[in-house]
C-alpha cells in the first residue's frame, strides 16, 4: 500500500472523519461498523481479519488491532505521555475529591496541570464537562497531546475499573497510583467484587512506573491487601491509626460542619486545616496529604490546596440558612450513601432526610441494600427516580423498597416533586441530603438527556 496521509485516528465509526486512520476492534458488526468508516471518509481501516469484500484497497491486516492503534497513537501524537508527570487516582468512591485536592496542590507549587476525571476534564484554566470517568485510549491520547502543546506538565487522572480492564491507559506508565478504597459497584460488568477487585489492582501491577510509587488506605480491607501484595514503592494511610501506616492522624480529628482539623507529626508540625468535612473526606484529604508528601509538593502548596478547596456536587452545602441544611452529594453506592449520612447524622440536631433513587441499567443488587441503609440512617427517606434510563423508574423503587421493612419513606417518582416536598418540610436544626447525581446537570430518561440540577431545585425550593 502507498504512503497514507492520516488526519486523525479513530475506533468509533459515527466519529469517523475524512482521512481518519478507523481501528476496527473486533466485535459483532465489526464489517458494518468498517463499511460505515470508509463511507465517511477513512483514509483506511486496521483489522485483524482478511478484508471484507470491496474494502481490499482500504484494509490494512494486522494480528493485533489494539496494539497497532496504540503504537499509531504512540507515533500521531508524538508521545504525548512522556512529556507529562501522570497520576492517577482509583478506588469506588473519593476519587473525584482526590484528584480535585491533587489537581490544587500542583497548581499552588506552580505546576501547570491537566485534569481527566467525573466532573470534568481540564487543561490549565480551560475546561469542559466530562462524558466518561476515563476516556478511550485514543482520547485519552489526543488530550495529552493538546495539554502537553499548552504547556502542561503534570496529569492527574480518575481511573475507572472498566478503563483499566479495557486496557483504555495502555501507553501511561503513572509516576503515582492512589487507591482509596473499594466497595460493592459496577457488578453488572465485572460480576463479582473479586473480579472488581483485579480490574483496579491493574493500576499498580501494569501501568504504575518502575519507580512509581503507590499510595493506599489500608483501613479498608481489600486497600489493605492490596498493599501486603505490592513490592512497588507504596505508603500506607490509615485514619484508624493501624500500625502498618505510614501517615495516620495523632489524637482526634476535629469534624464539625466548618471542616477538618487534625495533626500529622510525620509530616509536619502544625495542624492541617479544611473546609472538607465528613469521616469519608478524612480518608480523602490523608490519602493526597500522603501522596504529597511522597511526590515532593511543598506543604505551604498543600495547605493552600485544602484551605480553598470545592468540589461541586460532593457534600456540596447549597442551603444552609434559619438553621435549615440542604447537601447535594454524588452517593450512589450503598457504602457511599451510608458515609453521607452518617456525617450528616452527626452534624444534625433535628431531623434528617434523604431524597434518593438508584441509576437504570446498572447495577440492580445495590438498590435494596441502598434502601436499608436509608432506611437506618435517616428519618425520612423520599424514594424517587435517579437516572432511570431505559428501566421503569417504578420498577427501581420498587428493588430499593425490597430492602426496607418500616415506612420511614415515601414514594415521589417525580424527582423534582421529590425534592421539593422535603425542602418544605424542613424545620429549623434539620437537614435534607439529596444523593444519587451530586454534581450532573441531567437526568436520563430512555435515551435522552434533559437538564436537571438538584442544586438549582433546592435553592428554588427554599427561596420560596
Amino acid at each position: 500500500m502507498n504512503k497514507l496521509s492520516v488526519t486523525g485516528l479513530c475506533d468509533d465509526s459515527r466519529r469517523v472523519k475524512p482521512g481518519n486512520l478507523f481501528f476496527s476492534i473486533p466485535a459483532a458488526g465489526y464489517e458494518e461498523f468498517a463499511r460505515s468508516a470508509v463511507a465517511a471518509g477513512a483514509a483506511a481501516v486496521v483489522g485483524e481479519t482478511p478484508a471484507p469484500e470491496g474494502l481490499t484497497s482500504k484494509w490494512i491486516q494486522v494480528a493485533d488491532v489494539k496494539l497497532a492503534r496504540l503504537e499509531a497513537a504512540r507515533l500521531f501524537y508524538k508521545n504525548p505521555f512522556e512529556k507529562l508527570s501522570c497520576h492517577a487516582v482509583t478506588g469506588t468512591n473519593g476519587k473525584t475529591t482526590s484528584a480535585f485536592l491533587m489537581n490544587a496542590m500542583l497548581e499552588a507549587a506552580g505546576h501547570k496541570v491537566a485534569l481527566l476525571g467525573t466532573i470534568k476534564n481540564k487543561i490549565g484554566d480551560t475546561s469542559v464537562p466530562a462524558t466518561l470517568t476515563t476516556p478511550g485510549l485514543l482520547d485519552l491520547f489526543a488530550f495529552a497531546a493538546k495539554a502537553v502543546t499548552a504547556g502542561c506538565t503534570d496529569l492527574v487522572m480518575e481511573t475507572s475499573s472498566h478503563s483499566l480492564h479495557q486496557g483504555r491507559v495502555a501507553g501511561i506508565s503513572f509516576k503515582s497510583g492512589l487507591f482509596s478504597n473499594l466497595t460493592q459497584d459496577h457488578l453488572d460488568y465485572h460480576k463479582t467484587m473479586d473480579a472488581y477487585f483485579e480490574a483496579k489492582k491493574l493500576l499498580f501491577t501494569k501501568y504504575l512506573a518502575e519507580n512509581g510509587v503507590a499510595v493506599i488506605n489500608v483501613d479498608d480491607s481489600y486497600g489493605e491487601k492490596l498493599f501486603d501484595s505490592l513490592t512497588c514503592k507504596k505508603v500506607a494511610v490509615s485514619r484508624l491509626g493501624k500500625e502498618k501506616a505510614f501517615v495516620k492522624p495523632e489524637g482526634c480529628v476535629k469534624n464539625t460542619e466548618d471542616g477538618l482539623e487534625f495533626l500529622l507529626p510525620m509530616i509536619a508540625g502544625e495542624k492541617f486545616e479544611t473546609p472538607l468535612c465528613g469521616d469519608f473526606n478524612v480518608d480523602n484529604v490523608l490519602l493526597v496529604i500522603a501522596w504529597a508528601n511522597a511526590v515532593g509538593v511543598p506543604e505551604l502548596s498543600v495547605r493552600a490546596a485544602l484551605a480553598s478547596i470545592r468540589v461541586p456536587g460532593r457534600f456540596e452545602k447549597v442551603w444552609n440558612k434559619d438553621g435549615k441544611h440542604v447537601i447535594v452529594d454524588y452517593a450512589h453506592t450503598p457504602d457511599a450513601l451510608e458515609r453521607v449520612l452518617n456525617t450528616a447524622r452527626s452534624l444534625c440536631r433535628g431531623n434528617l432526610s434523604v431524597v434518593f433513587g438508584c441509576g437504570g441499567d446498572r447495577d440492580k443488587t445495590k438498590r435494596p441494600i441502598m434502601g436499608s441503609i436509608a432506611e437506618r440512617l435517616a428519618d425520612k427517606a423520599w424514594l424517587t427516580s435517579d437516572n432511570p434510563r431505559t428501566e421503569n423508574p417504578a420498577d427501581i423503587i420498587s428493588d430499593v423498597r425490597a430492602g426496607m421493612t418500616t415506612k420511614k419513606f415515601v414514594v415521589v417518582e417525580d424527582r423534582e416533586q421529590a425534592i421539593v416536598g422535603a425542602c418544605n418540610e424542613l424545620c429549623d436544626g434539620d437537614w435534607l441530603v439529596i444523593a444519587g447525581k451530586g454534581h450532573e446537570d441531567y437526568q436520563i430518561v430512555g435515551k435522552t438527556k434533559h437538564h436537571f440540577d438538584d442544586r438549582e431545585i433546592a435553592v428554588k425550593a427554599m427561596e420560596k
